[in-house]
């Protein structure tokens, strides 16, 4: 029989994302999500480059994983500054073509982790990543345009806006219309400002509300602005709570990865001696892959240019300990993306509670999970009976004696 918690739910409860978001089922989700994601961003850059339309190196996507994050605020801001400065038709295209890609990805993959963590913090059940990812695969298309819904109503009011800009062109007529219905545009405009700002706030409900509640993109845009709206001061707090224990967590995990790499480097650098350090220079040469922001100093570059690894046997040892470390160091970003997922459907959850006055426990079910949860009860009625049943017979025939 499904066991569910009766203890009282509140603020406290944030703090379960961090255990959460260590369940492998949410690691081999976040795992493949990001790994497909890499893969959907190199591809889209290789393709955009080789037609002349951008000019950027598909690289640059590893290396905002390799890189510490000290090194990657100057230097790829730096190359997203000079992107928007050459802003084209083209960059725009290859703008949205990550965008649909990366919502199209993790529509699927934060569907299926979200459906996790409802279902693991609400009931405490251990679902199946089979059920949950069969579960975000009917739920695709209500997971993809959840998102979208609020930046179409933005898009919407603007469209209106310059359509009365156009008739502004016709001579004299046009200016007088606009003169006089210039007011409406200013409506058009707050309603873009409260679409905008109060859905890029509700969007983190989108999701948890549709593995909570099995309903489609609108019930979950619709949830996410009255939650919004209703308790805004309850919001915030629990985001406040949410961001800053989530800094201190990803922070932890971050140190955790370093210490690792560090000690292992260390370790079998001092029994390989001066091969190892040489092919550690190669490395740094391309990435200081080995720093994960806990550096105390850049690395020596001058040390790194300088090193050359002579065997073909060195070269695979420095290619084996990149991949090695990228995996590291894509755990880090697993962690980061399971801990956003769980805290925002811990956050729904205690909103719904107060709001919809709804039990934390009220999941939706799929057939299958409601014939298994019917059939356990059924069971476990029939147990109780037949104890029951033994017992009286038991009785009985002390009564008789």
């Amino acid at each position: 029989m499904v066991k569910t918690k009766t203890h009282v739910h509140s603020w406290r409860d944030i703090f379960v994302a961090f255990k959460m978001a260590f369940d492998p089922k949410m690691m081999f989700l976040g795992y493949a999500g990001l790994l497909i994601s890499l893969a959907w961003c190199m591809t889209a850059a290789s393709f955009f480059s080789a037609l002349k339309i951008i000019n950027l190196s598909p690289f640059f996507f590893t290396k905002i994983i390799l890189s510490p994050m000290r090194d990657n605020c100057p230097i790829h801001g730096a190359n997203f500054s000079s992107a928007a400065a050459m802003f084209s038709v083209g960059g725009f295209i290859f703008f949205i073509t990550i965008a649909l890609g990366l919502l199209a990805i993790w529509s699927f993959f934060g569907g299926a982790i979200t459906r996790i963590a409802a279902l693991d913090y609400a009931r405490d059940e251990n679902v199946r990543l089979i059920d949950a990812v069969i579960f975000a695969r009917k739920k695709f298309w209500s997971f993809f345009w959840s998102p979208m819904i609020p930046f179409i109503g933005v898009f919407f009011f603007g469209i209106c806006n310059v359509i009365g800009g156009l008739i502004g062109r016709i001579p004299v007529l046009g200016e007088c219309v606009v003169a006089l219905g210039f007011p409406f545009a200013f409506v058009a405009g707050l309603l873009m400002v409260l679409v905008g700002i109060i859905g890029v706030l509700g969007m983190c409900f989108m999701y948890p509300t549709i593995s909570a509640e099995g309903s489609d993109a609108f019930d979950a845009v619709s949830r996410a602005y009255s939650y919004v709206i209703s308790r805004p001061k309850r919001f915030l707090g629990y985001c406040g709570i949410y961001i800053v224990y989530g800094i201190i967590c990803v922070s932890i995990v971050a140190f955790f990865a370093w210490l690792v790499i560090h000690l292992s480097f260390c370790t079998v650098g001092f029994g390989m001696g001066e091969k190892f350090y040489t092919v550690k220079a190669y490395i740094l040469q391309r990435y200081n892959i080995a720093c994960l922001g806990f550096c105390m100093k850049p690395a020596d570059e001058s040390k790194a240019v300088a090193s050359v690894l002579a065997g073909w046997s060195l070269k695979f040892l420095a290619g084996m300990l990149i991949v090695y470390i990228f995996c590291i160091k894509l755990a880090v970003w697993n962690f980061f993306i399971n801990y956003v997922f769980s805290a925002k459907t811990v956050i729904y959850f205690l909103l719904r509670k107060e709001i919809d006055s709804t039990n934390v426990t009220d999941v939706y079910l799929e057939n299958n999970s409601r014939n298994e949860l019917t059939t356990d009860i059924k069971n476990d009625d029939i147990k109780k009976l037949s104890e029951n049943t033994h017992n009286d017979d038991v009785r009985s025939d002390q009564f008789k004696e």
